[in-house]
């Protein structure tokens, strides 16, 4: 497996003042570009030691999860029907297109959410009408029942019950899955990083910090993951499959699409705190956020008020590293001997894991 990383954006962004990075990193990248901007604030906002008040982290989390929300839905409908041999099913979905647009006007009517001066004007009631929009959508063109029903959702049974019972695009994958008796392949576990604590950044963020990439974790052990399977696997619903197999990874994908609403209304009304951390360590600012492929992390470094290094380690950065969860995974493939089953579990596994880049399997 070869994975070239992104092209390294400090030259573009070394002594520009922060308010001038937030437009500049929003116009770089189209691919969770709200999860980018969000987690490029709460590092500016450490690095130059201030914070967003409570609201405005509140307001700002549910945007991203949005984005999230959206993401999943369109990879779903739009790449998991391609994996079995069907076509996209994207008509069914687009009304989630709407959706993040919708949740940044009703969190901050037309405003920057993520300016560093961004304050929220808050219209609760149009988020949670949003939000039930979304909601209803998951339950009819994902999963075909009641989120918290599939929920509660157990192993093996649980689960091929679901497939019988729904003709959704999630549902006909997983068949798939359980017909090939593929539920159980690549079952690799190379840990995991988790979002540290609001008390203190954890050793990890620091490390990063201090090195500025991957090199303290890119060694001859196994580079943690952080993927939708790492941030959903103690799920009930996914934890009852006692592995970390493709059948787990795709179920976690949907589990954190069945969890988003009833998170989003908690971080809402106040009940949950927003999944980020802004902290200054090691000399920088540090931002993460959960974005709809694993933990995003941004590092700045000011000098003279002005950014002097900037550094972005994206969730495939982790999960595509020579010693990651990707390479351990495809490995499991090794000496397969029929060339179009590989290929095709070749694809599964890329897309379980899900660059956030365009990818291609070659056989060989």
């Amino acid at each position: 497996m070869r994975y070239d990383r992104p092209v390294d954006v400090t030259p573009l962004l070394k002594g520009q003042a922060p308010e001038e990075v937030m437009p500049l990193v929003s116009a770089i990248y189209g691919v969770c570009a709200n999860a980018q901007a969000h987690a490029a604030v709460l590092a500016l906002e450490a690095a130059s030691g201030s914070a967003a008040d409570a609201s405005t982290q509140r307001a700002r989390a549910l945007v991203t999860c949005m984005e999230n929300l959206r993401e999943n839905v369109l990879r779903i409908a739009l790449e998991w029907p391609k994996l079995i041999g069907g076509e996209p099913e994207g008509p069914a979905v687009r009304p989630a297109i709407s959706f993040l647009p919708r949740i940044r006007l009703a969190m901050f009517d037309g405003t920057d959410p993520f300016a560093l001066d961004a304050a929220p004007r808050m219209n609760g009631q149009a988020a949670l009408d949003v939000i039930a929009d979304a909601e209803r959508l998951l339950e009819k063109e994902i999963f075909g029942e009641p989120l918290d029903y599939w929920l509660s959702r157990r192993g093996h049974v649980g689960h091929i019950d679901w497939c019988v019972s729904s003709k959704s695009p999630a549902a006909r994958l997983i068949a798939h899955l359980a017909d090939c008796g593929w539920m159980h392949r690549a079952d690799i576990d190379c840990g995991s990083i988790e979002l540290p604590g609001a008390d203190a950044v954890a050793l990890w963020p620091r490390q990063l910090a201090r090195a500025g990439g991957l090199a303290p974790f890119s060694t001859d052990a196994a580079v943690p993951e952080t993927t939708l399977f790492s941030r959903r696997a103690r799920d009930g619903v996914v934890a009852s499959l006692n592995n970390a197999g493709l059948g787990a990874r795709f179920l976690a994908r949907l589990a954190e699409l069945a969890r988003l609403p009833g998170e989003m209304r908690s971080v809402l009304e106040g009940g949950a705190e927003p999944k980020s951390v802004s902290e200054y360590a090691e000399g920088a600012g540090i931002g993460i956020v959960e974005a709809a492929r694993g933990l995003l992390l941004h590092v700045v470094r000011l000098h003279n008020g002005h950014v002097d290094r900037y550094r972005i380690v994206s969730p495939t950065d982790w999960n595509f590293d020579r010693q990651g969860i990707a390479v351990r995974c495809l490995a499991t493939l090794d000496g397969h001997h029929d060339e179009d089953e590989r290929l095709a579990l070749a694809h599964l596994i890329v897309n379980a894991i899900d660059p956030c880049v365009a990818y291609e399997v070659r056989a060989g």
